[in-house]
């Protein structure tokens, strides 16, 4: 046991790399514009019938460099929607399969709406559900994150959501920066497929 956490710790590379792409890497554009979205499930407390938490998470390509990243949560009580939406905006750049993604500019909104009875909840969890925001806040706003694109989908090499990082993800499991080796592959299968925060988006439409 001792001896195979060595081993990993000493094979996993420093996780320095995810934040930026070699100056000696050819860069390209060829990544398709439109939405990639991140498969996301239903949470709520066990037996609960008054609370749901929804959520969305989608990367939208805008141009050659141009990118749209949003995060959307909607809390709902059993009488209020609580939502919530971060927006961050900012330019990427693209070497054969892997894609760093610089966000410069975060746009937080909240807001609540009051449920009556008979009210279409549904209806309202597939959009803003309010007019006017108790926040809305716009700021300056440094982050950097590798993808790794595989002509469909990307997939990030640590964990995030909603500008929410954690300890875990792919690079931590690969023992070699910016390549595709047996580690590497095995921890894309394993973290793309989870079915709780799973660490992909998927390319669903074209502009």
């Amino acid at each position: 046991m001792v001896l195979s956490a060595v081993f990993v710790f000493q094979c996993t590379p420093k996780l320095g790399w995810i934040r930026t792409l070699p100056d000696s890497f050819p860069r390209d554009r060829n990544l398709p514009f439109g939405t990639y979205e991140r498969p996301t499930e239903k949470k709520s407390a066990m037996g609960s019938k008054e609370f749901q938490l929804d959520w969305k998470e989608t990367i939208h390509i805008l141009s050659e460099q141009e990118f749209k990243k949003t995060w959307r949560e909607w809390r709902v009580y059993k009488d209020h929607i609580q939502f919530r939406q971060i927006i961050g905006k900012g330019q990427f750049e693209k070497s054969n399969e892997w894609v760093l993604f610089s966000t410069k500019q975060l746009n937080t909104k909240e807001c609540r709406v009051d449920l009556k009875p008979g009210m279409n909840t549904k209806r309202l969890l597939q959009k803003i559900p309010c007019t006017s925001f108790t926040m809305d806040t716009t700021k300056d706003f440094q982050h950097h994150l590798l993808y790794h694109y595989d002509g469909n989908s990307l997939y990030p090499l640590q964990y995030e959501s909603g500008y929410e990082e954690a300890n875990f993800g792919i690079a931590w499991e690969s023992d070699k920066a910016y390549t595709k080796t047996k580690l590497f592959e095995i921890a894309k299968w394993k973290y793309g497929k989870k079915e709780f925060q799973p660490h992909v988006y998927h390319h669903v439409k074209l502009d």
